[in-house]
């Protein structure tokens, strides 16, 4: 007989992972319920002009989208309006920003190729008045 008593081995319990996957999925679903994606919904009909060099948006915060249809008919983010209607809606907007971030404001136009480029000019004057002052113009890319 040995002098030294042998105490049993204990085991390592292994690390149960059952449910690590009802937990992912779990975490996955709610941050997909919580995210925000913002589309504005396209109620005009328009065909973009055609362009050679497009650049994307970097920032796409507080974009403010104009589109003009092919019947000259206007939409102002996901609103329908009328030309005269514009300044009103625009005002609205800078409402609900704060006065801080009003420089950082972006208008993008998305106008029919056909419009005439006098409803173009208009639109930039109402957003010049309204100190929107950063306009991005949306194009097709040429092949």
């Amino acid at each position: 007989m040995s002098r030294f008593r042998k105490t049993p081995v204990r085991a390592v319990p292994s690390l149960n992972t059952t449910a690590l996957p009802d937990l992912i999925f779990t975490l996955l679903f709610f941050f997909m319920l919580v995210t925000n994606m913002r589309t504005v919904p396209v109620l005009t009909q328009y065909q973009l002009p055609s362009a050679a060099e497009l650049q994307q948006l970097k920032d796409k915060s507080l974009l403010v989208w104009i589109m003009v249809g092919n019947k000259e008919e206007m939409q102002l983010n996901s609103d329908l309006c009328t030309f005269d209607e514009l300044p009103a809606l625009l005002d609205g907007i800078k409402s609900e920003i704060n006065p801080d971030e009003f420089s950082k404001i972006t208008a993008v136009l998305k106008i029919d190729k056909n419009t005439p480029m006098g409803t173009v000019n208009d639109i930039r004057q109402i957003l010049r008045a309204k100190n929107i002052l950063t306009v991005y113009y949306a194009a097709e890319k040429l092949f």
